[in-house]
This record gives structure tokens, sequence and C-alpha cells, in this order.
């Protein structure tokens, strides 16, 4: 990773008092710089699989291995990825005026305009492109192909803009709320607003992943009724192909690829947030709150396979993987392409945009979620300065998306499988999290000097005994929705997904311990694969079926030792211990139908027991 960011920000506030109203505005500007490269296999990566060693290298019979075809050199699949090191840039302005008018001495109204801009990327040498699905292809074009589908350039004849979506200018975001005393100790408070995501959100569409930057050049596949082409000491025998940046021939190197594009019309996504709550306050240290908080997510980005077969389509049966004529065959140049043969699968030439192997659309705005929550907490202080916190929240998180980077999350997420029909995606969000209960505490043993027993202790007892804290939190949180896919996909969709049938009025639940259903987390014979050329009917999480949910408690002890009372220094000692029963977070089950460990945890996703000490000198 070669990487350097670089932030200018200039901001400022002016606040005007006025009778009952406080006024404020402001301004913000920022400039943020992205200098960067990235490649995770600067030498290649490469896949070694046992049919060349196998007794019969055309008909295979699992007789071979993949270590002993990796010692002859002979790989079967890998490629290498070249980035190009770009300069992208976002320019973020914004504008503010927020007034609270105190209306009563117990009401409080809050009102505010937000106008921001979050800009779209631009690159210092322009090096951007976007997918134009309304202009035939232009290098089909010079064939005397009419074949819609056509990469184009920022900053160009086909677009002024330097951004590879167009800007959005009408970004207005109010807030609103209120503050209302309904007794001395008991307050409503309830506030709405609108907030914009950021565009480095939809990462996809960043200059370091664009097409024009980044580029993999796949080996040449292991021919088996003959001699191998690729070998491990020369696997690209045709050179390592350079991103083509804005070179005029950058339509011929990408044509044939599957590639992942922009659309310049892409909505901008937002957020719509409101909350209510009432806060009550007992005696002198005791405070009870209960509130109701929601969220709804409209254009949230995802990234959208737009060149996946229609389904109409998937009628056709087999007829969709026999070979045809290739209409595209001696045009398309790109090492590995599968448009590179005289015969073509049927499938891929009804794909929208044949002369692709997959257009997604990055970070496409079509996505939305709806999310409510109801939210009790109640806290507890004392005259000794300790405190005690309970938190509960019970919610539910609704949404045809999840994270646009499913491989940083442990588990994974529910991912698209029918492109064409986003609607069908819609369900319990694959972070779901229906009840998260927190306590948190800090609290001093009564015991020592100053407190409550032994409280003319000797020195010797006040050392060992004496004078002593705990701290601790303790989380306990159901579970995430599982997510199901399949061993093999059949569908012949081209880009699509595939997930299990469900077989109808099957109990899907396995009653037990955790521990007890290690081996089956849940009733496997309720799956089933769907039928070749069709999608599964299982959604995109299941609504009953959750991985293990989280309970653990942390605890540490703490001790001052007074060393120069009269300067208020003192040394500290902790003792800390995470998770300090010793409570095992298994890890998600398997949830691929059709394999063989389908429902079986194999794993454990909380770390053990761990114990640390600590002294800290204060002063």
């Amino acid at each position: 990773i070669l990487a350097r960011y670089d932030n200018y920000r200039a901001a400022g506030t002016v606040t005007h008092f006025a009778g009952k109203h406080t006024v404020k505005f402001g301004a913000e500007f920022l400039r943020m710089l992205h200098n960067y490269t990235q490649t995770n296999t600067p030498s290649g990566i490469f896949t070694f699989n046992p049919d060349l060693t196998a007794a019969n290298a055309i008909s295979t019979s699992g007789s071979g291995a993949g270590l002993a075809t990796f010692l002859l050199g002979y790989p079967s699949s890998g490629s290498i990825s070249t980035p190009a090191l770009v300069a992208g840039q976002q320019l973020y302005p914004a504008v503010f005026i927020n007034d609270d008018w105190h209306i009563t001495p117990k009401l409080t109204l809050n009102i505010g305009l937000r106008w921001e801009h979050s800009g779209p990327w631009t690159e210092r040498f322009d090096r951007l492109s976007y997918f134009d699905p309304t202009r035939p292809n232009a290098v089909l074009a010079a064939k005397g192909m009419n074949v819609l589908g056509n990469i184009a350039l920022v900053n160009s004849a086909d677009n002024n803009y330097r951004s590879n979506i167009y800007p959005n200018w009408g970004q207005l975001a109010p807030r609103t709320g209120f503050a209302y005393q309904i007794t001395p100790k008991t307050v409503f408070r309830g506030g709405y607003g609108i907030f914009w995501l950021p565009n480095d959100v939809a990462w996809d569409y960043s200059p370091n992943n664009d097409p024009l930057n980044t580029l993999s050049t796949p080996i040449i596949p292991t021919v088996y009724t003959g001699i191998p082409v690729a070998n491990i000491s020369n696997p690209f025998p045709n050179g390592v192909a350079q991103p083509p940046g804005r070179s005029p021939d950058y339509q011929q190197i990408l044509l044939g690829r599957g590639l992942t594009e922009s659309q310049v019309a892409n909505p901008y996504g937002y957020a719509q947030q409101w909350n209510a709550d009432i806060q009550r306050q007992f005696g002198s240290g005791f405070m009870l709150e209960v509130a109701y908080g929601g969220a709804k997510g409209t254009h949230l980005p995802v990234t959208r396979q737009v060149d996946t077969l229609p389904d109409q389509f998937l009628s056709l049966g087999t007829q969709l993987t026999q070979n045809v004529a290739n209409p595209f065959y001696g045009t398309v140049t790109a090492v590995g392409s599968t448009l590179l043969q005289p015969t073509v699968s049927r499938g891929q030439l009804l794909r929208p945009y044949p002369q692709f192997t997959g257009i997604g659309f990055a970070g496409a705005g079509i996505a939305n979620s709806t999310y409510e929550s109801l939210q009790v907490s109640a806290n507890k202080r004392f005259t000794n300065g300790s405190s005690l916190a309970v938190a509960y929240t019970h919610a539910k998180l609704i949404a045809n998306t999840d994270t646009i980077t499913t491989w940083l999350e442990s588990g994974g997420s529910g991912g698209i499988q029918n492109h064409n029909n986003l609607s069908g995606e819609k369900s319990l969000a694959s972070f779901d999290t229906p009840d998260r209960l927190i306590v948190s505490y800090v609290l001093d043993v009564p015991v020592g000097k100053g407190r409550k027993y032994l409280a003319n202790s000797n020195p010797l007892v006040q050392a060992a005994i004496g004078g002593w804290g705990v701290q601790g939190t303790t989380t306990v949180q159901a579970g995430f929705p599982l997510h199901f896919g399949t061993n093999s996909n059949q569908t012949n969709s081209q880009g699509g997904g595939s997930r299990p049938n469900v077989v109808s009025g099957c109990n899907k639940s396995v009653s037990g311990s955790a521990q007890s259903r290690l081996g089956m987390w849940f009733n496997t014979a309720c799956f089933t694969a769907p039928p070749a050329f069709t999608y599964g009917n299982e959604g995109r999480t299941d609504p009953n079926l959750r991985s293990p949910g989280i309970a653990q408690w942390d605890f540490a002890a703490v001790k001052n030792f007074p060393i120069a009372p009269e300067a208020r220094a003192y040394v500290q000692f902790r003792a800390e211990f995470f998770n300090i029963f010793n409570r095992v977070q298994f890890n998600y089950p398997n949830q691929t139908q059709g394999n063989a460990a389908f429902g079986q945890i194999t794993g454990q996703q909380s770390l053990p027991r761990l114990v640390q000490f600590a002294l800290r000198l204060n002063f």
C-alpha cells in the first residue's frame, strides 16, 4: 500500500443572542486528497487443483493432489493485479444556521438548516470512467455492430464533468427538535433530522477502484489435452497488462472483461432520523430514561450487477449453456476472457451487455433501510463517586442491502441473489440486533479508611484489603440473522447468487443448549438445493435463525497507593479480567447448503479469558 492523505479544513461560527433566540451561523470547507495505490497480490495469486496429477487428467477421478500439482509448477488458475498511483480529491463546502428558541422557561425549540455538498471524486489526471448503457459500444460500432453499453471518460466529449457521478447541489439537511420540562424532574425531548452520506462511503467509485486505474491479468489456463500453457516460472508469458488510464485504446483493453463501473446519474444517499424520549429523575442520584428512535435510509449504496441475465431467459434451461457462434471473436483481446473463443454460451449473448462478462454499478444508490428501537436506560450515582448504569435496547433493522465490504465481516452478510428484483432482497439486515443489554459499574469496596467497614484499620490491613474499587461491563446480546447460500450456483443467471429452497412447514429451529447444537445448529433438512435455472426461495437473511449471541463479563479491580498526599500523587494498581468467566461465543454455523459441514459450528469468535496487570503513576 502506498498512500498519502492530506485534509485541509477551514471553518467558522458566529453566535448572535437576540432575546429568547440564540442564533448560530457557520460555514465549513474541506479539501480531502487521496493519493493511493494498493495491490493485495504484488506477485500474483495462484491456485493448484488436483486434476493435472490425477490418474487421468482429462477425466479426473479424484486421485490427484493439489500439492503434487504445485510441485510440478502448473497452476490451474491465477492472476496478478496492477494498480496505478492515483491522485483523487473531494471538496466539501457547507453552511448552516441554527436557532435555539427559548419560548418559555419550560419549552425550548431548536430549528436548523444545513446545506452541504458532499463532492464527488475527481482525479488530477481525469483518470475516471463511467458506464453509459444508452450508447453503442465504440469498439463494436467501428466493426459495424450496434451493441449498447459503452465505457465513457469524464472531461470528454461525452461528459464535461470531471467526476464520475453528477454533483448534487441540493443537499439540504433540516433539523428540528424540542425539549419540554413537564415537572422540575421530568423532561420530554424529541427531534428529527436529515443527514447526507459522505461520498467516500461507496468506495467502489473512488479513483483507485476505477477500471482505468487497476487491471488484472489472468494466467492462460492449463490445457489438459496437451502441454500446459502456464507454469509458475513464467505464469504470464504475454506480459502483465498495465492500467489503461486515458490511453486511446482503453475501450479495447476493457472490452470482454468483468467491470465495476460508476453511473453518472447515481442518486446521493441520505438518512432520516427521529427520536422521542422522556427522562425522569428520582431522588438525588437516580435517572431513568425511556426513548424511541427511528431511522430510514434512502438511496443507500450497493454494488448491483446490471449484466445479469433477464429472468425470462431462465426458462430456456440447458439451452443457456449450449455453445453458439461468438460474434465478438477476433474483436475481444483481453487475456483470459471467455469471449476470446470462437464459440460462447448462449446465456452470455443474452446478457443485456454481452460484450462484457459482467457490469457492476459501483455504489448504486438504490437500496433502502428502516430502523426502529425502544431504548431504556437507568443511571445511579452514589455520593462517594460510584456509579451504576444499565442500558437495554430492543430494535429491528430491515434493509435490502448491508455493508459493501463483506470481506471485513467475520460472518459475512446476506448477498443479493436476483439483481433484477431488488425488492425481493428486503429482509432483516445481516446485523439486526433485536436485544442488547449492557450493565456497567464503578464501585468502591466499602472497606478501609474513610469507608463503612474497618474505617480505623492499621496500615497493614489498609494496604492489603482497604481502598479497593471494582469496575466492570457486562454485555448480553442476541445473535445476528443467518444468511444462506448453496454449494453450487446452478441458476446460470450470469452474475446472480444462489440460495436454497425452504421446505414448506418445516421447523428450522433445533432446541437445546448451544453446546448440544454445535453439530446441528438448525434443522438442515429444512433446506434443499433449488432446481437448475431457478432461484431459491430463502430470504436474503433468515427471519428465524440466528448466530450465537454474546454474553461476556469484563471486570477490573483497582487500588490507589498514595505517595504524596499533599501533591495528590499516587500509584494505581489495576488487575483487569476480560471475559472473566471464560465464556465462549461460538462462530457462525456453516451456512452453505450442500457443504458437508452445513449447519455445524466448528470455531469460536471470542477470545479466551485474558488477564493483565498494570501500574500507573498519577501526579
